[in-house]
Parts: C-alpha cells; sequence; structure tokens
C-alpha cells in the first residue's frame, strides 16, 4: 500500500510487515539505493519496502513503472516533517497555557506579598515534596540542607543543579546509615559537601540565601513553612553556617566505620542527653538514629561506669569528668 506521495507504507520487500520504526533500513535496501542512485532510476517491482517507506525511493509523475531515488536529506526532511510540525503545535499550545497562568500568577503573588506575613504554610507530603524538589531545580548558587536523621531519601536533597554548592548537614549516625550513605555519597560526587555533627537541628532547607523551609506544626505529620522574610532566612543561614563549622567533613572512600573523633562527639551526645533526662527512644530521634543503637551504646556506658539504674548512670556521667564543662546541656 502507498500513500498519497507514491510511498510504500505496508510490506517489505518479502512481503513481511516491516519491522521497528521509519529509521530502519534493510541491507538489501542499500543495495538497491545505491544502484538506483548509479542508475538514476530502478523497476518498481520488487522494490525493497524499507526504501519507499522511508521515501527514498519514488515514482516519477510521468513513468508509474520505475522508482527515482531522493537525496537522503530530502527523504529525511519529509520523514521528520510532521513530527516537527506536531511539535511545534505542542509548544504553541505550552505557551498558551503558560499565558492563562500570567494574570492568575499575578493575583497570587500580590496577594501573598499584602497578607501573608513572614511564612506561608504548606500541608501534605505531595505539596511539600513538590514545592521542595522545585526550588532546588530552580536554585541558581547556593543550596543548604539539614537532615537530623537518615529516614528516606528527600527529593530537596538530590543532587543540586549544575554550577550550584550544595552543601549537606547530617547527624554523626548517617555514618553507618547503609541506605542514606550512598545518597550522601552521590551528592559529593557531583559536586557538593556533605558534614556531620553529634546532633543537628530539625530539618531545614535553604536556596539562594532568599527562601527557607522548615517544619511547620509539630502536631501534623506533614507540615512545613516557606519563609521569604530576609531577616529570618538570614538568621537561619547563620544558624546553618555556625553548624558547618563545627561539624565533620563526610569522607566517601573512608567506609561505614566513624572515625574515633566522631564516635567520641556521639558518646558525647549521648551521655549529655542522658544527664538531661532523656528516654532512649528521644535520644535515637535526636541524633538520627536507631533505639536499638541507642540502647546498646547506653549499655557499655552503663558498664564501664559500674551504674545500677538510669538515675545512677546520670549522676555518674555529671561526676565523672566524662563531659566537659559547659557540655552538660543538650
Amino acid at each position: 500500500m502507498h500513500d498519497q506521495a507514491g510511498r510504500y507504507v505496508g510490506e517489505c520487500c518479502d512481503g513481511t510487515a516491516p519491522e521497528g520504526g521509519a529509521d530502519t533500513l534493510c541491507g538489501e535496501g542499500l543495495t538497491r539505493y545505491r544502484q538506483a542512485v548509479v542508475k538514476g532510476c530502478t523497476p518498481r517491482a520488487g522494490a525493497p519496502g524499507c526504501l519507499l517507506r522511508m521515501g527514498l525511493l519514488v515514482p516519477p509523475p510521468d513513468d508509474p513503472s520505475v522508482l527515482v531515488p531522493v537525496a537522503p536529506d530530502v527523504a529525511l526532511a519529509e520523514l521528520v516533517r510532521p513530527i516537527e510540525e506536531s511539535l511545534e503545535r505542542q509548544r504553541t499550545d505550552a505557551r498558551a497555557i503558560a499565558g492563562t497562568f500570567s494574570p492568575v500568577r499575578a493575583i497570587y503573588t500580590a496577594a501573598q506579598r499584602e497578607h501573608r506575613g513572614w511564612a506561608t504554610a504548606m500541608h501534605g507530603e505531595r505539596v511539600i515534596g513538590s514545592t521542595l524538589a522545585h526550588a532546588v531545580r530552580a536554585c541558581r548558587a547556593e543550596l543548604m540542607t539539614v537532615r537530623p536523621g537518615g529516614e528516606g531519601l528527600p527529593r530537596d536533597e538530590e543532587p543540586a543543579p549544575v554550577g550550584v554548592r550544595h552543601r549537606a548537614l547530617h547527624g554523626h549516625a548517617v555514618r553507618t546509615h547503609s541506605a542514606r550513605l550512598p545518597h550522601l555519597e552521590r551528592i559529593v560526587a557531583a559536586g557538593g559537601e556533605v558534614r556531620t555533627l553529634d546532633h543537628v537541628f530539625d530539618r531545614l532547607v535553604i536556596v539562594d540565601r532568599e527562601v527557607a523551609y522548615v517544619p511547620g506544626d509539630s502536631e501534623l505529620v506533614a507540615s512545613a513553612l516557606e519563609i521569604r522574610q530576609p531577616a529570618i532566612v538570614s538568621f537561619l543561614v547563620h544558624v546553618f553556617e555556625d553548624a558547618w563549622e563545627r561539624a565533620a567533613p563526610l569522607v566517601p572512600t573512608a567506609g561505614r566505620t566513624p572515625e574515633p573523633e566522631v564516635a567520641d562527639e556521639t558518646q558525647r551526645a549521648i551521655a549529655r542527653l542522658l544527664v538531661a533526662g532523656y528516654t532512649d527512644e528521644a535520644i535515637a530521634r535526636r541524633l538520627g538514629t536507631s533505639r536499638r543503637t541507642v540502647a546498646g551504646r547506653v549499655s557499655r556506658l552503663s558498664a564501664s561506669l559500674g551504674s545500677r539504674s538510669r538515675a545512677q548512670l546520670g549522676y555518674l556521667i555529671a561526676t565523672s569528668g566524662l563531659l566537659p564543662e559547659g557540655d552538660r546541656s543538650p
């Protein structure tokens, strides 16, 4: 079967249906096409379907019994023209849709400027995740992220766009977290920096020092605040910078065994929280590790100090010199 231009659109030269798309060219077709180019034409009977389908052989207007070769560039242009026209129609549709959003965007921006105050609340994992992912993709120069725990792979902490400085801050526990460590190593491989502390403050994302995202209502499972007030964002940047200076760099090749200094800091953090009266579960949440890990460390600490009770352990830690002066409050 042929289309209106005389191109073959049905079977191959052996009568079977053509395999692949319009870019498939059979071996016999290459040979037959060369012959047609040399001679100027070729009999229509037995012409390979791949040549007809790709528009490389077409019948002349005065002799339907033969086929003449078409220059590859011309045939290619004819094949891709419908695709390009379709893409242009889609681009036109996309521009039209974007145009309809212009007045809505203006209303939204003006209303927020007049009424929202210093922060905008976001609710629901889908809304928060999409907002953070969009903010990271739009980042132009600098991205700062803080994650206290080892849960999940957040979209806000994927490797930043090329050319953006990404600094990621985590708790020391992430150094032995098998699910999170490869993810952090990818950030480093992409040019980012990762550091860890004994424990860090709650979730924080700062984009280009212009907008910050922090957790919202603690009573809600999925709640966050988008902050654009310059003074507050500047304060959060200073908080991040202070923690960053005190943090230890994560070296991907160091393996899953934490450095002695990191291990000591973690032990001191657990001791400090024990003295403050925190439970194992609360300590685990603060340090971003499991309750089982904390319980094991508490048990070893208790044995080393000869403690027989939780209350006695707190007293022994406070009086043993294990914690330096000024380092006894969480």
